[in-house]
């Protein structure tokens, strides 16, 4: 028996939803509309499933497509859940973003997407066919959906059936996504305490001395590990997924900024991993894209490449800026790029001389990470050396750090009494190599990472 009530409520709610999406679009001019919709037959749209499957697609466009987002919206009518959002990019842009989530994401055929533009007075939507691709196929055979529809080939209950399959192959998906990104920040926290758990550490904040520094010590920087790990495992989570690297570094941004956050938080506004939130995000999440791709280790360094393709532009007009930062201040007095250029290039340093050198090493590993410390100093302009001390300062810490390396460093008696003398005198004169220990700390990382999950 045909319930005419409902028709008519599902009618009426649709004509709603289409006048809404019109005065949107008025009222934001020159704005891309995109509307979300569960694309499933019949007049009972909404039920756990067809709910839940449009609110992941909802979230998955905001996460990564935020940054171009101005407005978004979502609510529940007789048509299920709908999501709408405006862009202020144009709407053929946004119409090949689309299509790529439809035919990407595992849910992506489940929803129907729709682009509409605001032209010459009214409102227009965009189709497949005006960006020359093809229609959209059937969800059980192979002809056009279209085709499908209007002759109603398929049951009810058939397509019932492949809504519940895909949704039970996402939750799947989802918890491997779970499991491998609290894998990897597991990892990254090992990582974050292995480097400041070194010693000697030249300066650093290590378990037997605060080093350089008065306002923290070896538990303030565990307070502020733990309370970062959270943070990454989303950031490797964003990180395993179809969408562009460029994309996946916009949105962990966010979720950096949210790191942050918990940072001061846990060691009352005392920044001990500003870096280190920015770097082992980076890579934690660029290793999740490779581990997504089923690609080598190698790929993570080409990976951050893409990722971080346009860093510098952070550095574009600073000339203007009132406040600026520490990194954008040794920018303007000697062209420092700092840890912005240090992943630009790829980690080029970790990745080509660090992990290839150190790889089959048999030193202990608190002398192994020393090791390691010694040969990033040798090399890294590091900027909160300059910061803190100046340029001169950084050249001789490079300089003797070669030298440390030519004398055997941790491997020989007398480069193990040049670097108590070394820790002492930096301690003295308030020198910490603060951005190679972030570099230390990602070293471990990766070096973790290979081990788990390419050997």
């Amino acid at each position: 028996m045909i319930d005419t009530k409902a028709i008519e409520e599902f009618l009426y709610d649709r004509e709603l939803r289409v006048k809404y999406q019109e005065n949107l679009i008025k009222q934001y001019e020159n704005k891309t509309l995109v509307t979300v919709r569960i694309n499933y037959p019949g007049v009972e749209k909404s039920n756990y499933i067809t709910d839940d499957i449009v609110n992941i697609i909802y979230e998955e466009i905001n996460t990564y497509y935020r940054k171009y987002i101005v407005y978004d919206r979502k609510y529940k009518n007789k048509e299920g859940i709908i999501g709408h959002f405006l862009f202020n990019i144009d709407f053929i842009t946004v119409k090949r973003i689309m299509i790529e989530i439809e035919e990407s994401h595992i849910l992506g055929r489940c929803v129907d997407i729709d682009v509409y533009t605001y032209k010459d007075g009214e409102v227009i939507g965009i189709s497949r066919s005006d960006l020359y691709k093809k229609s959209r196929k059937c969800f059980i055979c192979d002809l056009e959906a279209k085709i499908c529809s209007r002759a109603q080939s398929h049951t009810i209950e058939e397509i019932k059936k492949y809504f519940e399959e895909m949704y039970k192959l996402y939750k799947k998906k989802d918890h491997e996504a779970e499991q491998l990104s609290y894998g990897i920040s597991q990892l990254a926290l090992k990582a974050m305490i292995s480097e400041v758990s070194t010693h000697p550490s030249f300066g650093l904040v290590s378990p037997v001395s605060n080093g350089s520094h008065k306002d923290m010590d070896y538990y303030t920087f565990l307070d502020s590990a733990v309370a970062i790990a959270p943070f990454i495992k989303t950031m490797a989570k964003i990180g395993y997924t179809y969408h562009k690297p460029i994309l996946i570094f916009e949105s962990i941004r966010k979720v950096g900024i949210q790191c942050e956050k918990g940072m001061f938080e846990a060691t009352n506004n005392i920044n001990t991993h500003k870096g280190m939130i920015f770097l082992m995000g980076i890579c934690a999440s660029a290793v999740a894209k490779v581990l997504y791709e089923e690609k080598s280790f190698d790929d993570i360094k080409d990976t951050i490449k893409e990722m971080v393709v346009n860093i510098l532009d952070d550095f574009k007009n600073i000339h203007l800026k009132n406040n600026l930062t520490h990194g954008e201040k040794l920018y303007l007095n000697y062209g420092f790029t700092g840890i912005r250029g240090e992943v630009k290039n790829g980690l080029e340093l970790v990745f080509d001389k660090i992990l290839k050198e150190y790889e089959n090493t048999t030193v202990k590993r608190n002398s192994f990470y020393t090791q390691i410390l010694i040969h990033l100093m040798s090399e890294v302009e590091d900027s909160t050396i300059v910061y803190r001390k100046d340029i001169d300062t950084l050249r001789w810490v490079q300089n003797s750090a070669k030298e440390l390396l030519l004398i055997g460093g941790v491997n020989t008696t007398e480069g193990q009494i040049k670097i108590k003398e070394l820790e002492d005198e930096y301690i003295k004169n308030n020198i910490s190599p603060g951005g190679c220990a972030d570099l230390l700390a990602v070293s471990i990382f990766l070096m973790e990472i290979k081990d788990k999950y390419y050997n």
